[in-house]
């Protein structure tokens, strides 16, 4: 997988989130799972792998990136409309 970013857009229950997740482990690289609500259910928390990072942040996703964001990392964040 090339460098850059991805958008991925959907309707409701349209496996945006399989998808992002299935191309960040297929990344081959460290990956960093943004989540922009806390992880209130069993699937949320599931379905990510345990050698993932995640960082929960609601309202600042801008510094969050800015923090996070590494040549060598892949960044998964879900989801903006939260």
């Amino acid at each position: 997988m090339s460098a850059g970013m991805t958008l991925i857009l959907g309707g409701v229950r349209s496996a945006k989130s399989r998808l992002a997740e299935r191309l960040a482990q297929d990344s081959g690289l460290p990956v960093t799972c943004i989540a922009t609500a806390t992880a209130d259910d069993d699937e949320m928390r599931a379905r990510r792998p345990a050698t993932w990072s995640l960082v929960e942040e609601p309202f600042q996703l801008a510094a969050t990136l800015h923090t996070h964001a590494a040549p060598d990392r892949c960044l998964l964040v879900d989801c903006l409309t939260l």
